[in-house]
């Protein structure tokens, strides 16, 4: 069963961040089209639905977790969704390990560092992409590495491949950072992969499985130099082909950075950026996109953490148009301000408009631990997001399971998916730093009043399947 996502998840990586400010309406010049946040179809957006069934899946990264006694090998546990949400007891682990997996264990490997799902071959099967930014490529160490492991209707099949970067590097992280989107918009999804100062892209394809190693392509970031450090897609002026958009750091002292974007075109990605680029004085920023405006035009959420005054804006959104984003046009908040380290936007309601999902994994407990992680939901309005009825749930919310505690780190990752199959968007939300580093994931479902904690479930990694002995369990998710 096929179908489009209506919310928007546009990164593998759980972003780092800093301050946001949140604003009840827009200062900006609104989008053309009006300001409604609608929670449109984005396009990079395929159901995380392995089996078929109608029902997104969670995938839960444990990056830290021991295999075969090989400390930080990694591990990733599956769990499949189902009329009440997730459902522990249906799962599948996966590590080196697996017969299906190819390789063996590497210590500090990292297997399950980043993760994303989509329908890579076309049989109508979400597939999981795995991350494993640790791994050693032949004789480089700590090069990197991404497993595409492949989808059937009993969940994943045996079926899986990995590659490396072209031209692997000592500590290159490859894996570390990926998002999928349908670049060359033949109804397939394609990988995007940061690798240093560059993108590696693979496409999809019908016979994905069946190669020995997949072709990828490479890519240069506009504006960078030094690094690329954020990637996400969407189909950002309209043309039915997902674009790349990229955050990369300049080679200069003042580590600068540029937002800019890839146009994907029938071959893939093309060379030349769409539109202009947006210059920015770091490049440390959390990154979305979607369709915020229902103009059949993904936008792009920028948290810069900067602006002209400590309550200044930090929070930038780019409309996007025919040309590209409308750089000289954003739409800004300004307001409260609290710490992003992960940046969503749903429709967990299901009123039409898309909320923004706000994740503080730094955020004070209720007692005043530190590092015990909040999320923020500020609910999306025709006049863009509403601070004023923003609502904070963590493990202190009345209904979710557990209790906050120091360095849990809730919020540290978050995943977007319809669990339940009721056409509301679900968050799962990742716990990593729970119980000395084992770990957790907290899923809320969302519903007429939105997320709360009351339909939300803790899991932690034992009951998935998974190694609990520090294995930062929830520290990456897809769904």
């Amino acid at each position: 069963m096929r179908r489009r996502r209506v919310w928007t998840v546009v990164t593998a990586l759980a972003l780092g961040g800093a301050a946001l400010g949140l604003w009840s309406c827009a200062t900006g010049s609104p989008p053309q089209g009006g300001v409604s946040v609608a929670a449109a179809t984005a396009g990079s957006g395929e159901a995380a639905d392995i089996d078929g069934d109608g029902h997104d899946d969670l995938a839960v990264g444990a990056p830290g977790a021991t295999v075969r006694g090989k400390s930080g090998a990694g591990q990733v546990a599956l769990a499949f969704g189902s009329e009440k949400g997730v459902v522990a007891a249906r799962h599948q682990v996966l590590s080196r390990a697996d017969p299906r997996i190819p390789g063996s264990p590497q210590a500090g490997g990292a297997f399950g560092s980043a993760l994303a799902m989509g329908d890579l071959d076309g049989d109508g099967h979400a597939d999981l992409v795995v991350g494993a930014s640790g791994e050693n490529a032949g004789g480089t160490a700590r090069a990197g590495s991404v497993t595409v492991v492949f989808g059937a209707r009993d969940g994943l099949s045996d079926a899986a491949l990995t590659f490396h970067a072209p031209s692997p590097t000592e500590r290159g992280g490859f894996g570390g950072q990926l998002t999928l989107g349908d670049f060359d918009h033949d109804g397939l999804k394609d990988i995007a992969v940061a690798d240093g100062k560059q993108i590696a892209l693979v496409l999809g394809a019908k016979n994905l499985r069946d190669t020995n190693g997949p072709k990828i392509t490479l890519h240069v970031p506009p504006g960078g130099g030094a690094a690329l450090e954020r990637l996400a897609s969407g189909d950002i002026d309209g043309d039915g082909h997902d674009d790349l958009v990229t955050i990369a750091s300049s080679d200069d002292p003042a580590d600068e950075g540029a937002l800019a974007v890839l146009p994907g075109t029938d071959s893939g990605v093309g060379g030349e950026p769409l539109g202009h680029q947006v210059p920015l004085p770091s490049a440390d920023f959390a990154l979305a996109v979607g369709d915020i405006d229902a103009d059949g035009k993904d936008d792009v959420v920028i948290d810069t953490g900067f602006g002209d005054a400590p309550d200044d804006t930090v929070l930038r959104t780019y409309p996007g148009g025919a040309s590209g984003l409308r750089v000289d046009d954003p739409v800004v908040w300004k307001g409260e301000r609290v710490r992003s380290d992960t940046v969503r936007l749903a429709d967990l309601d299901g009123d039409g408009h898309a909320d923004l999902i706000v994740g503080d994994r730094r955020a004070p407990s209720a007692e005043g631990h530190n590092d015990a992680g909040a999320l923020r939901v500020a609910p999306g309005s025709k006049r863009w997001f509403d601070s004023s009825a923003m609502r904070t749930v963590s493990l202190d919310t009345r209904g979710v399971p557990g209790g906050a505690a120091g360095n849990d780190r809730f919020a540290s990752a978050l995943a977007v998916g319809d669990y339940d199959g009721d056409g509301t968007a679900d968050v799962a939300v990742g716990v990593p730093g729970r119980s000395l580093k084992s770990g957790a994931v907290c899923v809320l479902l969302g519903g007429p009043d939105g997320v709360s904690g009351r339909r939300a479930a803790l899991f932690n990694p034992e009951a998935f399947g998974a190694d609990p002995d520090a294995a930062s369990f929830g520290a990456a998710l897809a769904g």
